[in-house]
């Protein structure tokens, strides 16, 4: 394993947007007493250059948030690495105002972030692509080790850091059943995250295909309509347009941020997510709704006058008898209201079922660092963020912890013992954890997205400082996991890092 003598001031783990942001936060704060060295930056990325969500450009698809809602507006009209910004250097800002959108396409933006990633990276700051992080470790109270392997020759490196910012993006959620059989599936089985790189395969060249789509949100309609103009025709089930009038979009504002985050109890932050759920989850964008349903009318017209006059105007409009084989998928399903069992066999099955976010806490918990944080492995997958002033989620789970080991203490005296609990023992069958969900284990994390470690008995306690970036939903809002607060978020992780260092460069304890 080689080492790097250097001991940086700020390692990002991932740099997609919301690491992009951060580092063009660091360049915006060049030249100012309290600034980072940019020299003392790096980012590490698993992919070998930048690359935003490139199984999804699909042709004409567009944003969904405002080109101002970009890596930096926000927070700082002024910098080199604005969306406008982007447009000048191109020559297409007028283009874009005569273009009468304030939506990019996912394939501008796309180019947006990459020419952004190229500026930071001229100004000074590394990113070493083609790295896979294996693992942190802590140094000492003051640094800690990132392990890597570069994927092209092996090789492990560790480097120092005294803060580590984790962007880990989100890994592919894919259905249980189909998860288990994935593997299985001969590539045939595959999440949105890759979808045109594995829709061009030769498998799905040649003929007719039955072909699944799994979700009910964006990416799904979005897919839906994809493959129309590769297939002869597609059908739907329920899909619900999102909320995005003005007074909803609120709550993906800063000042949303600070309410939610504000609020006394993980209860009210679990409800406000709930209540707000459809700006986001399993809802597609009315636009994108109405062109779907304009097809499907249109596919159904093709039908009519097929089936009246033999020959129908598109020559897409008809599906062709004869040439069609059984799929080798099999998919059971149920319908949710009248609860009918049925299966139909096709030939591929696409899942648009969103990400996970879990990364950060197997990083951590697989750790010597986790023991600050009171993880351990035995926990990795069960972990959830909580703000440092729940007092009432304290109080509700220490309630909780007394009456599941009082049933617990039942439960041991059931066999014939003196009881002092229920007089009705449950029963052999059953056990606690059926009756109750999981305890929990639970990191506090700041308002500036630093997680904080437990207090220490120990005079030497961890001074090293950890940040998260998209995976704070549950006390921050809706937006963390969202472009829509990124260039916000970098500036209060950049000047919350700024204020920790001190002229030494050792960061201050809070």
């Amino acid at each position: 394993m080689s080492a790097q003598e250097i001991i940086y001031d700020v390692i990002g783990l991932g740099f997609g947007p919301s690491s992009l942001a951060v580092a063009g936060a660091f360049v915006d704060e060049a030249g100012r007493p309290s600034a980072v060295p940019l020299s003392k930056i790096l980012f590490i990325e698993k992919q070998e250059g930048f690359r935003w969500h490139p199984g999804m450009l699909l042709p004409g698809a567009r944003m969904q948030i405002s080109f101002l809602k970009d890596l930096a507006t926000l927070r700082s009209p002024q910098s080199e690495i604005t969306f406008v910004s982007y447009l000048h250097s191109q020559n297409r800002l007028l283009d874009f105002i005569n273009r009468g959108s304030n939506f990019p396409t996912r394939k501008e933006y796309s180019d947006y972030l990459a020419w952004a990633a190229r500026l930071v990276q001229g100004k000074g700051v590394t990113v070493a692509y083609g790295e896979n992080v294996v693992g942190i470790s802590e140094k000492d109270t003051k640094t800690i080790e990132v392990q890597s392997v570069v994927l092209s020759t092996g090789e492990r490196v560790a480097r120092l850091t005294k803060n580590l910012i984790i962007s880990p993006g989100g890994e592919p959620r894919m259905p249980k059943p189909l998860e288990s059989i994935q593997g299985q599936g001969g590539g045939r089985i595959i999440h949105s995250s890759t979808y045109l790189m594995s829709v061009e395969a030769p498998k799905f060249q040649g003929r007719s295909f039955r072909i699944a789509v799994v979700g009910s949100g964006q990416s799904a309609a979005e897919v839906l309509l994809e493959l129309h103009s590769r297939l002869r025709s597609v059908t739907h089930g329920s899909l619900k347009p999102s909320d995005d009038s003005p007074f909803s979009n609120e709550i993906f504002n800063p000042g949303g941020t600070d309410a939610v985050f504000g609020l006394q109890s993980s209860f009210a932050r679990e409800h406000i997510c709930k209540e707000y759920a459809n700006t986001n989850y399993g809802v597609v964008n009315p636009q994108t709704l109405e062109r779907l349903y304009e097809l499907l009318y249109e596919q159904k017209l093709n039908d009519r006058i097929y089936n009246r006059t033999g020959h129908v105007h598109s020559p897409a409009g008809h599906p062709e008898g004869g040439n069609e084989q059984p799929g080798p998928i099999t998919v059971i399903m149920q319908h949710t209201l009248t609860h009918q069992v049925y299966q139909k066999v096709y030939d591929a099955v696409i899942c648009a079922t969103g990400y996970q976010r879990k990364h950060w806490s197997r990083l951590l918990a697989l750790s010597n660092i986790g023991k600050y944080f009171d993880l351990d492995s035995a926990t990795q997958e069960d972990v959830r963020l909580t703000v440092e002033t729940d007092q009432e989620e304290r109080r509700m789970a220490g309630l909780m912890t007394e009456l599941v080991d009082h049933i617990a203490d039942d439960e041991g005296n059931s066999g014939g013992g003196p009881s002092t609990g229920f007089s009705t023992p449950i029963t052999p069958q059953s056990s606690v954890e059926d009756c109750f969900p999981k305890r929990q284990k639970t990191v506090h994390i700041s308002r500036a997205y630093r997680l904080l470690p437990k207090p220490q008995d120990s005079k030497e306690s961890f001074k090293a400082r950890i940040y998260v970036q998209g995976v704070a939903e549950e006390t921050h809002g809706l937006s963390d996991t969202l472009l829509s607060v990124v260039s916000v978020r970098a500036g209060e992780i950049v000047e919350d890092i700024c204020a920790g260092l001190s002229d030494d460069g050792v960061p201050k304890i809070p």
